[in-house]
């Protein structure tokens, strides 16, 4: 159970300046008038893309529209008692196990130390009784699997609460629904409201009356509400009332108990906003607010603070003494602005000395962490979380690097002291220990709770799957060796290609489009981006394809499509003008967001805008033709050519977006290269879907998507949908594929690694790949308007038959030795029919919708 070491100086590399690596590695310096705030606010980078993603073209997120999407999917799930055929079987974890992902907060038994408990951002909460060598997830029943913070019941570690949402605030939809309680070490949970607050920061309970619970909140970060501040419940979270309300832009990220006087509260406010037009991080809510009567009263706290607009503080409370308090504030330029320390309960409050503290250990996102933790035993002993760890034996007098072998992961987000000497530390590549407070580290975990953005089958060793991770690259691996996963390639991992003719040439991509190319099998990697302009606007999960046609030829989008003729050895042109809406919301924004080549016809090209439009280029980019009449004004995630000859014309659009109480269709389907579209999205709930595989042996009828829910599928071309498997938590699936070699469907899950759905059963259900000696009995499509296609396998007599719901007949087509053909059906009236074809030794019937 081994993750490969990250010193602390490649760490700072990868966090503070990977983000910026661009086309030919080298660092962008045209972002524009917005550089220095960018700069700031890099960070944001992964999820901006996530929710700006699920808002265009409104200015925020929709949160009721994808909280009704998930209840939704949980509702159907939980009442759920017949599956589609083929659909009930389980998934299975790939991983990797051994990566390690983002890990909000630790929380550890009392006095079986073996037992730990983790919150991760996006993939719920894990448990180990074996001290780490083992671990199982507790809360993948739940809706909102990211979680900010855990704690136990005084006296009684059975009961435990969980407050949901990222309280790193790094996006939407990384958003919770409130306080989950578990009296059960975490079998079985109930939910204590405050679903409107969306961020849980921080949960404190009266030791001498656990009926009575404080939480901290953030509220949505996407809109100005009142739904911030501290919140208090008297009745063990029966009902809440707010306590702390400082205003509709500032909420509460940070809260500490006194463990002698539970009326003695202190909070640390922080303004706080995120949306496609507005990033707030800094104001004048940054104080530390004291009360002393149980939330009743509060007062600011002066006298040695910083008066000035700040941005976010974190607090620690002496356990040992709990007059000694820390309050760690990050500045307005989000940097480390320095450590502040009281021994009075807060009358007066000193600046501590930063000797030893790297100034810049917060990396310029000082938003990101919050943490400061003190010994419980020790009021003199502190550790300060950053991009590295820094900790004080001193009372704060100097400072040391607590990470000097560079053992963990970069960007550390929870500490939980066992003892003076051994700590526990959250990080964003998993779960560190020491034995020597903070010596050196190593690894207890082996959590499968990784982010993918992008992710294919290696077409040279079946059952293998590489994919691109968030903050963790490019990795490659599966299930035979879940927890030893091979890294090749770093930085934020995105689109891998394996050329099927060559297994030496291989293509990995991170962040804004930067593509590297290796000509010897991975060995060793170099840019392959030249004739791509640095100044162009690249989207964060830029796209590229390799053409089927001829694997030396590759497209890319920034916003316009390059063309590379020169493979791994590669040389970019554009061939195409900007084909996005220009600069609305912001540069970063409105770029190309997928490519695909038809498989049948060279050169016929589809593109996709984050802005809402679809292109065709029918002559290898010479000309281009809007053909967004017809789709949704949304993010476009996902355009796909038809691979069958039969249905050379065929492509399908996938889009993003919310919109509460309005019927968006996510998924559609145009039979003239987007001069009209209809949409198959059929019964598929009001998510977000992410991309789309049609299964090329199915003539359109078996397709799959991934959604913000998990990913479902169609038999019938898209008239029905069902969410697939019966074990994969609610949480986004951001790509899919399928390998052909062991016939499993791959899905790359955002949070909870790679897993993988056998499909057999799906295909036989639907006549692909049985063994009938009459062969395979297809018809297409069942949402049809004038023609149902047929496919007999085999030349065929006998007869087929067209009858309405109510059983009339309504065409008649008598067979004489033939195996494809069309029925016309311009003659009927729209509505839905059962067509059928039978013979001396076959009766098939299937279900269709004429519009």
């Amino acid at each position: 159970m081994t993750k490969t070491p990250v010193s602390s100086l490649i760490a700072c590399v990868l966090a503070i300046i990977s983000l910026f690596l661009y086309n030919n590695g080298v660092i962008e310096d045209n972002i524009g008038p917005d550089k220095d705030n960018y700069q700031k606010m890099k960070k944001h980078e992964p999820v901006d893309h996530f929710f700006l993603q699920r808002s265009w073209p409104d200015l925020k997120p929709d949160i009721r529209a994808f909280d009704q999407a998930l209840v939704s999917i949980k509702n159907n799930e939980a009442n759920r008692v017949t599956f589609i055929p083929g659909f009930d079987h389980s998934w299975q974890l790939e991983g990797p196990s051994n990566i390690g992902g983002r890990i909000n907060t630790v929380l550890i038994h009392p006095t079986n130390t073996q037992i730990i408990y983790v919150g991760c951002a996006t993939g719920g909460i894990f448990k180990t009784t074996d001290g780490g060598s083992s671990w199982l997830p507790i809360f993948d029943d739940q809706s909102f699997l990211p979680i900010g913070c855990l704690v136990f019941e005084p006296g009684n570690p059975s009961t435990i609460y969980a407050g949901t949402g990222d309280p790193n605030i790094s996006g939407f939809p990384f958003i919770g629904d409130g306080v989950w309680k578990s009296t059960d070490d975490g079998s079985t949970w109930t939910h204590l409201g405050l679903t409107d607050q969306r961020i849980v920061s921080r949960i404190a309970i009266n030791p001498t009356n656990t009926l009575e619970i404080y939480v901290a909140t953030m509220g949505i970060p996407f809109e100005r509400n009142n739904d911030r501040g501290l919140y208090k419940s008297a009745d063990g979270g029966a009902t809440w009332s707010q306590v702390l309300f400082i205003s509709d832009d500032a909420g509460v990220i940070d809260m500490v108990m006194d463990p002698s006087n539970p009326l003695v509260i202190y909070a640390a406010g922080w303004n706080r906003i995120r949306n496609n037009e507005e990033s707030l991080g800094i104001g004048p809510a940054a104080k530390v607010y004291k009360t002393i009567d149980g939330g009743a009263t509060w007062t600011i706290l002066a006298n040695g603070l910083p008066s000035i607009d700040m941005s976010r503080i974190g607090l620690a409370i002496s356990q040992s003494n709990p007059n000694t308090l820390y309050a760690a504030y990050v500045d307005d330029s989000y940097s480390f602005h320095g450590i502040y320390k009281t021994t009075d309960g807060g009358l007066n409050w000193n600046l501590l000395p930063s000797n030893g503290i790297d100034p810049w250990f917060m990396g310029g996102f000082g938003w990101y962490f919050g943490r400061i933790v003190v010994d419980p035993s020790n009021e003199d002993h502190v550790y300060i979380c950053g991009v590295t760890l820094f900790s004080t034996i001193d009372g704060g007098q100097n400072w040391i690097a607590a990470d000097p072998s560079g053992d963990t992961h970069a960007d550390k987000h929870d500490v939980w002291f066992v003892n003076s000497n051994t700590q526990v530390l959250a990080t964003d590549g998993g779960l560190y220990r020491t034995d020597n407070a903070g010596g050196s580290w190593f690894d207890i975990e082996d959590i499968p709770n990784n982010q993918f953005y992008r992710i294919v089958h290696d077409p040279h060793n079946p059952g293998v799957i590489t994919g691109g991770l968030q903050d963790n690259g490019t990795v490659t691996g599966n299930s035979t060796g879940l927890n030893s996963w091979n890294k090749i390639f770093g930085a934020d991992g995105f689109q891998p290609i394996y050329d099927p003719t060559n297994s030496d040439n291989i293509f990995v991509e991170i962040q804004n489009g930067g593509i590297y190319a290796s000509d010897n099998g991975g060995a060793f990697f170099s840019s392959a981006t030249d004739g791509i302009d640095n100044s162009d606007r690249t989207n964060w999960d830029t796209p590229y394809i390799m053409s089927a046609h001829n694997s030396s030829v590759l497209y890319t989008g920034t916003y316009r499509i390059y063309k590379n003729l020169t493979g791994t050895n590669a040389l970019w042109n554009p061939i195409s003008p900007d084909l996005t809406d220009g600069i609305i919301f912001s540069p970063r924004f409105h770029t190309i967001t997928t490519i695909d080549e038809s498989s049948v016809l060279q050169g016929v090209l589809y593109a996709g805008t984050s802005d809402g439009n679809v292109w065709y280029s029918p002559n290898d980019g010479s000309t281009w033709n809007d053909i967004s009449l017809g789709l949704p004004d949304r993010y476009v995630t996902s355009v796909a050519a038809s691979s069958s000859p039969l249905n050379a014309n065929t492509v399908y659009v996938t889009v993003s977006g919310y919109k509460y109480n309005e019927q968006i269709p996510h998924v559609f389907r145009s039979d003239d290269n987007g001069t009209t579209w209809i949409s198959i999205s059929g019964d598929l709930p009001q998510v977000a879907v992410n991309d789309i595989y049609i299964h090329q042996s199915s003539n359109g009828q078996v397709i799959f998507v991934a959604t913000d829910g998990g990913v479902y599928g169609t038999l019938d071309g898209g008239f029905h949908w069902d969410r697939i498997g019966d074990n994969m938590p609610i949480l986004p699936v951001f790509d899919i594929d399928v390998d052909p070699a062991v016939n499993t469907l791959i899905a790359g899950t955002h949070g909870r690694s790679a897993m993988t759905y056998p499909i057999d059963s799906i295909l036989i259900s639907v006549g692909i790949g049985d063994e009938l000696t009459e062969g395979t009995i297809d018809f297409w499509p069942l949402l049809a308007n004038d023609i149902l296609n047929f496919q007999l396998g085999n030349s065929r007599n006998g007869t087929i038959k067209v009858f309405s719901v109510s059983g009339q007949q309504v065409l008649f087509r008598n067979l004489a030795n033939e195996s494809t053909g069309v029925l016309d059906l311009s003659r009927l009236d729209a509505g839905t029919y059962i067509v059928n074809y039978r013979s001396n030794k076959v009766d098939k019937s299937i279900k269709f919708l004429k519009y």
